[in-house]
């Protein structure tokens, strides 16, 4: 299923929200016990983890859970949560790797006793402390579980990155820049090719600044995004898919790259620019992510 490019929070708690999460597409749905979840109807949450997890499995939709920052409980979080059709656990306000590689042993043991196949539940770490940020490599690194860090982009708005990190949010998002760069490139140098941003911090209803913020996520990197609303997962989809106008420049430049190969050729001059083995990759996913959005 990776990359994912769209994620929908929704809290555990809401059973019936998860079919009206699965009739606006997205690629996975976030199933809270955390933030969105008040304390009294945590057990709830927790206790339908697994018939929603199969709901979306049925559906094929990806299924995370976003548990709780680790504490003693974590373990019957995870026991709670790991069920055939589970994607990948999300953990909050990470620090250490101590608490990535605690977190895969957790799981480890509860896929034994589920019966699923080992390391088949992956981990997103959520370095949401100014500590996790700055290790965010070393999280990555932590476990081949690890299939992304998963950052954040505000609005407005802000939440734990920016109480974390100490920036004040603005319209331009200039001083997320840094933050936001860096943990893409955490990530992948750690082996986790798929880092993820929260899309948060903008009115619900404010399309266009959620598509802002969604379009600058997929300009520095990351290869998903995380929202909060329903209505903005149309929104990332249509930012990630790639539009007619590349699928045509990326078709027409294989070609003229194999017209150049026929010839004896490494390179070639295509619509006023040089290409050579080095763009080929790219031209190929370009691809590839358009014959899976048909």
């Amino acid at each position: 299923m990776w990359p994912i490019r769209s994620a929908l929070f929704v809290p555990a708690h809401r059973r019936d929200w998860v079919a009206k999460a699965i009739r606006v597409s997205p690629g996975a749905v976030i199933l809270d016990i955390e933030d969105s979840v008040p304390p009294q109807f945590k057990p709830q949450a927790m206790e339908q983890l697994k018939s929603e997890i199969h709901e979306l499995r049925d559906a094929d939709v990806a299924a995370f859970v976003r548990i709780q920052p680790l504490h003693d409980g974590t373990a019957v979080e995870v026991e709670a949560a790991v069920t055939q059709g589970l994607t990948a656990i999300v953990p909050p306000k990470v620090a250490s790797a101590e608490e990535v590689r605690r977190l895969h042993d957790l799981l480890s043991y509860a896929e034994g006793r589920a019966g699923i196949a080992h390391a088949s539940v992956g981990i997103l770490p959520l370095p949401e402390t100014a500590q996790g940020m700055y290790h965010a490599y070393h999280l990555a690194n932590a476990s081949p579980r690890v299939r992304g860090i998963h950052g954040a982009l505000s609005g407005p708005v802000s939440g734990d990155f920016a109480r974390a990190f100490g920036f004040r949010a603005t319209g331009g998002g200039e001083e997320q820049l840094y933050l936001a760069s860096k943990l893409v490139l955490d990530s992948r140098a750690g082996g986790a090719m798929y880092p993820i941003a929260g899309i948060f911090g903008t009115p619900q209803d404010d399309l266009a600044a959620v598509e802002r913020l969604i379009r600058k996520a997929r300009d520095i990197g990351y290869s998903g995004v995380a929202v909060m609303h329903p209505s903005h997962v149309a929104v990332a989809n249509a930012v990630y898919r790639p539009t007619p106008e590349e699928v045509a420049y990326f078709k027409g430049l294989l070609l003229a790259f194999e017209a150049a190969e026929k010839a004896g050729l490494g390179a070639v001059s295509y619509q006023g620019a040089m290409v050579d083995y080095a763009m080929l990759p790219l031209a190929k996913e370009v691809l590839a992510e358009a014959g899976r959005n048909r």
